[in-house]
This record gives C-alpha cells, sequence and structure tokens, in this order.
C-alpha cells in the first residue's frame, strides 16, 4: 500500500512539475542598429557629401557654360570621379545608418549662384579659382578623418580617397596658372 500512495503522489506531482517549468521564453532579440558614429566622423560624412554634390553641380555648370576645352575636360572628369566617390560615400552612411545631405551647403550653394551669372572667360576663371579652394578644403577635410578618424571604414575610405583630391587639386592649379588660361583662351578665340 506504501508503494500504492507513493506512486500516487509521485503521479500527482508531475503536473506541478511541468508548471514549475513554465518560466515564459525570452522576448526575441531585435539586430540592433549600428553603433553611433564620433560627432567628428558624423561631421565628416555630411561635409564630404555636401562637398561632393557641389562639386558634381559645378562641374555639370562648367560642361555647359565654358568654352575652354580644358575646363570642360576638367569639369567632365570632376562629375565622374565626384559621382564614383559619393556613391561610395552613400553606401558607408547607409551602413552607419547616416542620413545624406540631399543639397549643398548654403555656402557652396551662394558659390553656384555666382558661378551662374557670369561668362566666358570670368566663368571659367571664377570657377577654376573656386575649384582650387573647394579641393584645398576637401583635401584636408579627408586627410584629417585618414588620420584621426575613429571609425575604420570611414578612415579607409577618406584614405583611399585623399590621391583622387590630390590630382583634382593638382589640375586645377594647373589650370589656374595664368599661362595655361590665356593660352587657352587664346587658342578659342583662334578657332
Amino acid at each position: 500500500m506504501n508503494r500504492t500512495i507513493r506512486w500516487g503522489f509521485a503521479l500527482a506531482l508531475l503536473p506541478l512539475a511541468a508548471c514549475a517549468d513554465n518560466t515564459p521564453a525570452p522576448a526575441p532579440t531585435v539586430p540592433a542598429g549600428p553603433p553611433p558614429l564620433a560627432a567628428a566622423d558624423a561631421a565628416f560624412i555630411t561635409a564630404a557629401a555636401q562637398g561632393g554634390l557641389a562639386e558634381i553641380q559645378e562641374a555639370q555648370l562648367a560642361q555647359t557654360m565654358s568654352h575652354n576645352a580644358r575646363v570642360r575636360a576638367f569639369a567632365s572628369k570632376m562629375t565622374t570621379d565626384h559621382s564614383k566617390v559619393d556613391d561610395q560615400l552613400k553606401q558607408l552612411a547607409m551602413t552607419k545608418g547616416v542620413m545624406l545631405p540631399t543639397a549643398p551647403s548654403d555656402m557652396q550653394m551662394q558659390q553656384m549662384t555666382t558661378l551662374q551669372g557670369l561668362m566666358g572667360h570670368k566663368f571659367d576663371h571664377e570657377y577654376v579659382a573656386d575649384q582650387v579652394s573647394d579641393h584645398q578644403q576637401m583635401l584636408q577635410l579627408f586627410q584629417t578623418e585618414a588620420q584621426t578618424g575613429t571609425d575604420p571604414d570611414l578612415k579607409t575610405f577618406a584614405a583611399n580617397s585623399v590621391p583622387v583630391l590630390q590630382s583634382h587639386l593638382d589640375a586645377a592649379n594647373a589650370l589656374a596658372k595664368p599661362s595655361m588660361m590665356h593660352r587657352s583662351m587664346r587658342h578659342h578665340t583662334t578657332s
């Protein structure tokens, strides 16, 4: 009889044991977004995106407004190269969860407005001068990110972009030399 009571007692405890292990399952974890970027890295993305947009817009304007073949060729290269760099930046920004600006800065827009009001040699001279100044600033921005940025992907992107920006600055400086501008203008006036 003792044996029957023990079995009965064990059978009575079985449903209780099953209930005791009825703890709620942990909620499924939602994958976290990318870790937040340091303020300097986020500022780099914004400035680089705005600079790229400005370069492309000014280059497209130069391709239609300039009568100087060298300036148009330079502008064509700016459009191509900056479009590639901007595409890479868009991909990086997406992986970092950063929204890119859709327009250049106010100052860059003012530069564009100034250029739109110029023609001929004045346009070419102002466009090339802007390109020298803008590429000096962009080169410094990218070099700083490559050296002191905290995000390894952005540092690599910046470092890989520095040679392209340096070649743009060198080309803009060569165009800015008075002898190059005047030679191109003489060639244009004799054609």
